[in-house]
């Protein structure tokens, strides 16, 4: 009989009865096992279950077992997926029915879209009296809620980094962030301190005094940088002409004749030496004559033994660049003149000079404006502080050497910390580095004078 399983699968009956035919059609079973096709049940497909029923009565193979069993499972799960529904693709929600929101674009970080007075940082619950100010201070103002507020626009907000001087220090948006937040908590503590009463504390007015001072310095200073930050073109046409050397540039080409001896033996360091001096004369004439250098290098370190000789062309020089003796020297030759041998630390060299100009002013202007600040301010703050000076107490603060050092001088018994016991002018042996001090009543041993030799 068939099995009425079955029947709810009709695709996995049909499919289980095809595999059944196709083992034995592969002759997956023995020949001589192979009998049972002739059994009616198996030939009309009338009840696949028995047919493996049959088959397994009949073969005894553990491998055909394991084969049937798993074509089976594997036929009915297949059979199964292949009759089941369809699944449907998702559908979008009706309009009744609530969707998640859309995504919101975050802003991105553009300052310069930030009007001057548009609120920058806004303190909720804060309200300050000493903040308020017309120009670079905060505004109080009060918030939907009715609650203080205090608001700081954007123009406040560089001002005040303007005169604390940290306009060019923060710069990124983290930092400017991390600085809006900690003047924020200052603001707060300043108002706490405010109502407690602590500007009346000495030590308070004390510091306020001394940031008084050192406000006003800085403040002067800043002027200063403003005023001599941006000299005129007659200042910078003057200092030009004044200093017109300075600007001077030079075409310079080298010869090294190397002093190392490559074989590093006292035997070839003698006759080492004798053909580098002699090559060093020999190439230093050819080189005056106008042979060209770089050919002049080549040979040598063809000659020494040398690898990779070195480029000769050194481009052009600005005044301090190059040792003091041998810029000297160049400057007082003439295009194509070349020096006397120079000793260096690399061997004896020979410079000779190509070209020489002067540095138009239009490209030196940038250095001559910071030579000009430079000069401004330090000849400026010199006279300021030059037409005062001070006198210390040296009771208070001790004597000091002409390098403004302090002058050490032996104890004294009226010293707090003269050693309690000792008699004045007794000698004193130095204490070795952790080692405790001698006790002053313990007698210092007698020092053995040295045996005359």
């Amino acid at each position: 009989m068939e099995n009425p399983r079955l029947r709810q699968f009709p695709s996995c009956r049909a499919v289980i009865v095809a595999m059944a035919h196709q083992v034995i059609a592969l002759k997956l079973i023995p020949v001589s096992k192979a009998g049972i096709l002739r059994d009616e049940r198996v030939v009309g497909y009338a009840s696949p279950p028995n047919f493996f029923s049959l088959l397994l009565r009949k073969v005894s193979s553990s491998m055909v077992r394991i084969l049937i069993t798993s074509l089976l499972a594997g036929a009915c799960a297949f059979a199964q997926t292949a009759g089941a529904p369809p699944v449907q693709p998702p559908t979008r929600p009706s309009a009744t029915q609530p969707s998640a929101p859309p995504l919101v674009p975050q802003q991105s970080f553009n300052p310069d879209k930030v009007a001057p007075t548009d609120p920058v940082v806004t303190i909720h619950g804060l309200c300050p009296k000493n903040v308020v100010s017309a120009k670079t201070g905060s505004k109080d103002v009060s918030g939907k809620d009715g609650s203080c507020q205090t608001v700081i626009t954007k123009e406040q907000f560089n001002t005040m980094l303007s005169g604390m001087s940290l306009t060019s220090q923060i710069t990124t948006p983290s930092a400017m962030r991390n600085f809006a937040e900690s003047y924020s908590q200052l603001l707060s503590l300043a108002d706490a301190g405010e109502k407690a009463g602590a500007e009346n504390d000495p030590r308070f007015q004390e510091l306020m005094r001394i940031a008084r001072i050192r406000a006003l310095a800085d403040s002067y200073r800043h002027s200063l940088e403003d005023k001599y930050s941006n000299p005129s073109q007659d200042e910078i046409d003057a200092y030009y002409k004044e200093n017109i050397a300075k600007y001077d540039s030079f075409k310079v080409e080298r010869i090294i004749i190397p002093s190392i001896n490559p074989t590093r033996t006292p035997a070839g360091r003698a006759e080492y030496e004798k053909k580098f001096q002699q090559l060093a004369n020999d190439i230093r004439e050819r080189a005056a004559r106008g042979e060209e250098t770089q050919k002049l290098q080549d040979e040598v370190y063809k000659t020494l033994s040398l690898p990779s000789p070195p480029k000769t062309d050194l481009g052009m020089k600005r005044r301090g660049v190059l040792p003091a003796g041998i810029e000297k020297d160049l400057l007082a030759l003439k295009p194509g003149e070349v020096t006397k041998l120079e000793a260096e630390m690399s061997g004896l060299n020979i410079y000779k000079l190509r070209s020489r100009d002067t540095i138009p002013v239009e490209y030196v202007k940038s250095e001559i404006v910071r030579d000009l600040h430079q000069k401004n301010m330090e000849a400026t703050i010199k006279s300021v502080t030059g037409s005062t000076h001070s006198d210390l107490n040296e009771q208070f603060f001790g004597p000091t050497s002409g390098r403004g050092e302090p002058i050490l001088r032996n104890p004294q018994a009226s010293d707090p910390l003269y050693p309690k016991g000792l008699k004045p002018g007794a000698p004193i042996s130095p204490v070795a580095p952790g080692a405790a001090p001698p006790n002053p009543g313990t007698a210092t041993p007698a020092q053995t004078p040295p045996s005359p030799k």
